[in-house]
């Protein structure tokens, strides 16, 4: 074998071994390991569960004409399958879906309880979100990965400061009155006596309402989480309220730092306000309406966040979904994650039936050994079904939470999904999914809970 021929033979057996060798990705570098939250229960189902009256399956309607943004009545090709109090979805003119629940149901119209987020074509389509009592169909699994790819993009990473549940957290003001409102349908924000009842708070004047409690904050970059639901006004088809943030310096100077408003038609919004402070300063929320008249409105949880670092680039690295039958390999999450992250890996470890303490004792087993960046937690409908109490579902939350970091991955939670009223099996699951959702610290304080499953043995 000459030189040449030899050179030539020893280039391609590299450049074959080369192509044969698995390619390695670079790991991703995260801003930091802090978890990502998605408020599933309060923010894309609104607090609603299933009814008993709804067909289940999918339903499907086109839009007869187009809807601008903003716009809260949709007319429709059938209205046949659709009811009022009805968790939807619709698909946006940017070809993704949003969450809206029904308010009427009548003439080949749809009327909603919200403007909606964005346009509407015609011949766009309208869905019905639940398939069972327990259960999303296609198009409702699709429309919570869009909304969480929402919510994800636009929520800085989050360590809580202080929370008040419900009636705990708020003071009536310029005349208002309130009084108790346990809960007891899905328009309900509050819970139990033990998780936090919620609030009914009567007003007549422009301007009267509520104010949260003072709270300090040692940081400067804030947000701050309202659920509420703005009930009713006046007569009016949907509510409208000011949301108004003031930071009480320590100087005595009092500063207007956000200023929001909600509207809804007696449904729950879960409200992020961004805002930043001088460190060590009070902040104040106030919550009123606009204008006089007789009007009801129902304030829940108000939580203070420090905003950590901005949110991530998702769309690369290894993804993990680790959950039950809402997150199946080939299922509606698992799909609409893979198509929405076209630019990552996308794996389902989502088993039916799954608790989280079956999550927490398969972790290693399913998702270590996958070496992802990132782990999707979406479980807690067999925990509640299953009677588990809040304290325990936490723990294992936080054994999750642990464990995902302890492997070097960015943990992804999703809060409880919204148990039903009326179930199959008879028994009322909503006030079990409210306190899940009212009582599970998915944003860790100061520090991360350390789990005492977690030892230097195990497998990282």
């Amino acid at each position: 074998m000459d030189g040449k021929f030899r050179m030539r033979f020893l280039a391609s057996l590299f450049t074959a071994l080369l192509a044969a060798s698995p390619v390695v990705a670079e790991p991703i570098k995260h801003n930091d390991l802090n978890p990502a939250f998605i408020d599933l229960h309060f923010g894309t189902l609104s607090g609603v569960g299933w009814y008993t009256n709804e067909p289940g399956g999918i339903i499907t309607a086109t839009a007869r004409a187009p809807v601008a943004a903003g716009g809260s009545v949709i007319p429709l090709s059938t209205i046949k399958g659709f009811s009022r109090g009805q968790l939807a979805c619709y698909e946006g003119d940017d070809r993704t879906y949003y969450p809206v629940v029904i308010t009427d149901a009548g003439n080949d119209q749809v009327t909603i309880d919200r403007p909606l987020p964005r346009a509407m074509t015609q011949g766009g389509k309208f869905y019905n979100f639940y398939r069972d009592d327990a259960h999303a169909n296609q198009f409702g699994f699709a429309c919570v990965v869009d909304d969480a790819l929402r919510q994800l993009a636009q929520r800085p990473m989050l360590r809580r400061a202080v929370q008040f549940k419900s009636a705990s957290g708020w003071e009536t003001i310029n005349g208002a009155k309130s009084m108790p409102a346990p809960a007891s349908g899905y328009g309900d924000v509050g819970g139990q006596p033990e998780d936090g009842v919620g609030i009914a708070v009567h007003t007549g004047n422009a301007g009267s309402g509520v104010a949260s409690k003072p709270a300090v904050s040692l940081y400067e970059n804030m947000v701050t989480n309202i659920v509420i639901n703005p009930g009713k006004q006046d007569g009016k088809q949907a509510a409208t309220l000011d949301i108004v943030v003031t930071e009480l310096r320590q100087t005595g100077e009092v500063v207007e730092v956000a200023r929001t408003q909600v509207t809804r038609d007696n449904t729950i919004a879960s409200v992020d306000i961004p805002y930043t402070i001088v460190a060590g300063s009070k902040i104040r929320v106030k919550v009123t309406v606009p204008r006089s008249g007789a009007a009801v409105f129902y304030p829940g949880s108000i939580t203070h966040y420090h905003a950590l670092s901005p949110a991530e680039e998702l769309n690369r690295g290894k993804h993990v979904i680790l959950g039950d039958s809402w997150s199946t390999p080939g299922g509606g999450i698992h799909q609409r994650l893979k198509e929405r992250l076209d630019n990552a890996q996308v794996i389902s470890k989502g088993i039916p039936g799954n608790r989280t303490d079956q999550m927490v004792t398969r972790f290693f087993a399913d998702v270590a050994k996958e070496k992802p960046d990132y782990v999707w937690v979406i479980g807690s409908t067999n925990d509640y079904y299953q009677d588990r109490s809040p304290q325990v579902f936490q723990f294992q939350i936080t054994y999750l939470l642990d464990y995902i970091r302890s492997i070097g991955a960015k943990p992804i939670l999703f809060n409880p999904t919204v148990g039903a009223t009326m179930p199959y099996t008879g028994i009322n699951q909503l006030l079990k999914s409210r306190s899940y959702a009212l009582n599970t610290l998915y944003v860790p304080a100061v520090s991360f809970l350390r789990s005492p499953l977690l030892s230097s043995n195990q497998p990282k």
